[in-house]
């Protein structure tokens, strides 16, 4: 409740999500099933904060990712990263895979495509060696659903892709 208070300005936690919390605390998966605006982002937010280590949110759609970068921001978090297609120069790439090789992020929110890139999942396995994977959070899952698996191909590989390459010795993260 401190943190919560104190980093998001939230008095209380609303239904759900302290109960989400306390599972990725616990390194338990969790499905966090709550309406529009009721918090969902706040609650995989706050367990990495919580956590040693990165946090990774999968995000289907470009502007979700852009928008959840700029709300850390105004929360004053800012080691968030996106990294997507609208990445346009070599150069922004490279940078920003700089910043995941060197353990510069809190959050690296990413396209579910971005596990089927080699280059991404082994900046990740770098990363790990000297920060580990706390937290894989897939945002707005029920887009899957909506959409149907052979529109996003890539989230039917997501799970085993992001464990493989984020779990290491005996933790796997939830």
């Amino acid at each position: 409740t401190y943190f919560l208070q104190r980093i998001f300005r939230k008095p209380t936690f609303r239904p759900g999500q302290y109960l989400a919390i306390e599972r990725a605390l616990s390194g338990k998966d969790a499905i966090v099933l709550l309406p529009t605006g009721a918090g969902k982002s706040i609650v995989f937010q706050l367990a990495s904060l919580l956590l040693p280590g990165a946090a990774i949110v999968i995000d289907p759609i470009i502007s979700l990712i852009r928008d959840q970068v700029d709300v850390l921001r105004g929360y004053g978090i800012d080691r968030a990263i996106g990294i997507s297609s609208d990445m346009i120069s070599r150069q922004e790439k490279e940078a920003a895979y700089a910043r995941v090789l060197g353990g510069e992020n809190i959050f690296h929110y990413v396209a579910p495509e971005r596990f089927q890139i080699e280059e991404f999942r082994t900046a990740i396995r770098a990363m790990k060696m000297t920060v580990p994977v706390a937290l894989i959070a897939v945002d707005e899952a029920h887009c899957v659903s909506e959409w149907g698996h052979d529109f996003r191909t890539s989230y039917l590989r997501l799970a085993d892709n992001a464990r493989e390459c984020c779990s290491m010795d005996r933790w796997t993260p939830p």
